[in-house]
């Protein structure tokens, strides 16, 4: 990302070609500024420049007569464009040498630097906090921001000194940094305002605008964030933090979604050089620093209040041992995934959701030993065929079994007999079609199937008086089985 106030001398601006739309006649010149080794390219007219020109006679009383003349006559000539072009960008260059320090916000945005520039594009949301930042504030909603914009926030903090123009004033920094310690709710994403950028920039160095800026090699702080509550990541990995350390104490809740980390390390380790570390077992309540630092560095990592883990839509093929490192975790949401097998879940003891639907999961063995006391379980659309590893969760209210393998009836009994059981899906699966599904399924669960809401929906009166009769089958057969 540029910054003109620091890299002003190494600033150019040319206008290496022009184009004419063919159905309207209208011609364009196609302006390339760089700072250093940030690049990017803005389409004018014209008439856009006319208007920038008076708008600096007006403003900055430049000379009237340093922008080419307008022509009435043979306009459209290749010649006369081709000469317009090199009068129009020995203007801009001018313009340049004229503000070599500091640009004027109207030559700022004609370029462009409000876009890509730190200093600029903070301008623009400092105006925007001054006017807005309470309303923004008191609707407690979660504010969006690019990467470029989080970017130029945690760049900024470690200039020396600011432009003079942002001393006082609607362009003032300290209403960006007002707005940024008072946020509970933060969503950082490549692109503000694109509802496509999930599937732009998730797999693919993608870069903004017609820039060579590409938003997954920032690398950024969340200094300015003090009091953050939740934060979202959308297609642009957390590795991109390299320093999340006053945010742990704070944190409640993390989402990432849409990119392509394949362990939560990547999320909970993110600015650790030793993700690949194993995590200990058990975080002590009461650490103290000991010679070799170990307990420190404990307390480092561990995520003190986080409670909800949402990572739906990665690349996520195991569950490591960095979920440790929050111990009060409730919520843990894992859809859409490429997970087998579930492991590091049993130091986890304010565990109650837990959300594995859309993965690759195909066995659940013994599930009591690493769950501890789950509430609600989600495992639709995986590839799951027996249930009997899951016959001991005796916390279970919700259970989501939807769209799997299940095809015998007989599987149901492994969860029928969890006493606290309320709901469960099973419509998608190969024993979801056979006849009287339902009220088989509710004879299971005898005296209880009254209590059972079944795919949504709790028994019909017709549905209860077939799962009696069955019900009564069931257990004369068990009955004669034990004799």
């Amino acid at each position: 990302m540029s910054c003109y106030y620091r890299q002003h001398e190494e600033t150019s601006v040319t206008i290496p070609k022009y184009s004419v739309e063919s159905s309207a006649g209208i011609t364009y010149y196609d302006i390339k500024v760089r700072v250093a080794n940030v690049e990017w390219f803005v389409e004018r007219r014209y008439r856009d420049f006319s208007q920038l020109h008076e708008k600096l006679v007006d403003e900055v009383s430049i000379s009237k007569k340093l922008l080419p003349p307008k022509k009435l006559v043979g306009n459209k000539q290749p010649a006369f464009l081709e000469q317009r072009r090199e009068q129009l960008e020995t203007y801009l260059q001018e313009l340049l040498i004229y503000f070599r320090n500091e640009l004027p916000r109207l030559l700022a945005e004609f370029l462009d630097f409000n876009k890509y520039d730190i200093i600029y594009l903070l301008q623009d949301l400092a105006k925007l906090f001054n006017e807005s930042g309470d309303a923004l504030l008191s609707a407690k909603k979660e504010y969006n921001l690019s990467a470029l914009e989080v970017f130029a926030i945690s760049e900024r903090l470690a200039l020396p000194c600011p432009p003079s123009n942002e001393q006082g004033g609607k362009f003032d920094f300290s209403h960006v940094l007002d707005f940024c310690t008072q946020l509970a709710a933060l969503v950082v994403s490549p692109v503000k305002d694109n509802t496509s950028f999930v599937q732009d920039y998730n797999t693919v160095d993608v870069p903004i605008g017609r820039s060579n800026i590409i938003p997954n090699r920032l690398s950024f702080n969340l200094n300015a964030f003090r009091n953050l509550k939740t934060l979202k990541f959308s297609a642009l990995s957390t590795e991109n933090i390299v320093d999340i350390e006053l945010l742990k104490p704070t944190l409640q809740t993390i989402c990432v979604h849409n990119t392509t980390i394949t362990h939560i390390n990547q999320v909970l380790l993110c600015d650790n050089l030793h993700k690949a570390c194993d995590v200990p077992s058990i975080l002590p309540d009461h650490l103290t620093t000991s010679s070799n630092g170990e307990d420190e560095l404990l307390t480092t990592d561990a995520w003190n209040e986080l409670s909800e883990l949402d990572l739906t839509g990665n690349l996520l093929t195991q569950i490591d041992s960095s979920v440790r490192t929050a111990p009060k975790l409730r919520r843990l949401v894992l859809e859409q995934n490429r997970i087998r097998n579930v492991q590091n879940l049993a130091e986890l003891p304010h565990l109650q959701m837990l959300s594995l639907s859309g993965n690759l999961i195909a066995e659940c063995i013994d599930w009591h030993l690493t769950m501890g006391n789950l509430v609600t379980l989600k495992l639709s659309q995986n590839k799951i065929k027996s249930l009997s590893g899951l016959r001991k969760l005796l916390s279970l209210v919700n259970l989501d079994l939807s769209c799997n393998l299940i095809e015998q009836l007989d599987e149901v009994d492994h969860v029928a007999n969890l006493p606290l059981l309320e709901t469960l899906r099973l419509t998608g699966n190969p024993l979801a079609g056979s006849v009287d599904y339902r009220p088989r399924v509710l004879a299971r669960f005898h005296e209880r199937a009254a209590e059972i809401s079944l795919d949504n929906e709790p028994g019909t009166q017709q549905e209860m008086d077939t799962a009696l009769v069955l019900s009564a089958l069931l257990k004369s057969k068990q009955r004669q089985q034990q004799k």
